[in-house]
């Protein structure tokens, strides 16, 4: 079964993680940097999860009312026991979970990330094989510009300029795609000169 990729809002999101070991840790700096509250709950937690910002540790044994008001679930404890429970408390009250290695007990997953300010991909193999999709995600990020960033921000700017100058939704699509076409193409973002020109001759055409 493959997974769609959805790209979720995590701005004030609450997730909880059930482990506090080598897992949690990662899945921590996977979304750290993202505006999700992290509660990470466990008997032993790894000092360095006690160093993120917006990551809550609480050192005790899993409880079903930990998992109130979580908007996602991570389960990290390699015990199986506690893993299902985790999983089928979450089914009942719908909420997302993971339990880390279950493909079959995940409603969403964790794909390779490059992640760039604005730019972020992801490439999975629905679990089939993490290594294809570590693999492809390092031959995609060679392939972006080193300063994506300032063209992401460019892009981001002429979006309303191009919107108050141009009236004719169709003329606007054509002029960002140029736009977006040169500046990925050249490496560079435009100069207004450059963007004027654009504007006059896709609106003449």
């Amino acid at each position: 079964m493959a997974y769609f990729p959805f790209f979720h809002e995590l701005d004030n999101k609450n997730i909880t993680i059930i482990g506090g070991g080598n897992i949690a840790l990662e899945k921590i700096e996977r979304l750290a940097g993202l505006g999700a509250d992290i509660t990470v709950i466990a008997t032993e937690i790894k000092d360095e999860i006690f160093d993120f910002p917006k990551v809550t540790c609480i050192i005790k044994r899993y409880a079903p009312e930990d998992l109130s008001g979580a908007d996602f679930v991570i389960s990290a404890t390699c015990d199986e026991h506690v893993d299902n429970e985790v999983f089928e408390r979450c089914r009942a009250q719908k909420i997302p979970v993971n339990v880390v290695d279950v493909k079959e007990k995940c409603d969403f997953i964790f794909p390779s990330v490059i992640r760039k300010k604005n730019l972020v991909i992801g490439v999975s193999s629905s679990g089939a094989s993490p290594q294809v999709a570590i693999t492809l995600r390092k031959e995609i990020e060679n392939l972006i510009p080193d300063n994506i960033e300032d063209i992401l921000d460019f892009l981001e700017e002429i979006r309303p300029v191009v919107k108050n100058r141009v009236d004719d939704p169709k003329i606007r699509h054509r002029i960002l795609k140029r736009a977006a076409d040169i500046c990925l193409r050249e490496k560079r973002t435009l100069s207004a000169g450059e963007l004027e020109e654009l504007l006059i001759n896709e609106r003449e055409s």
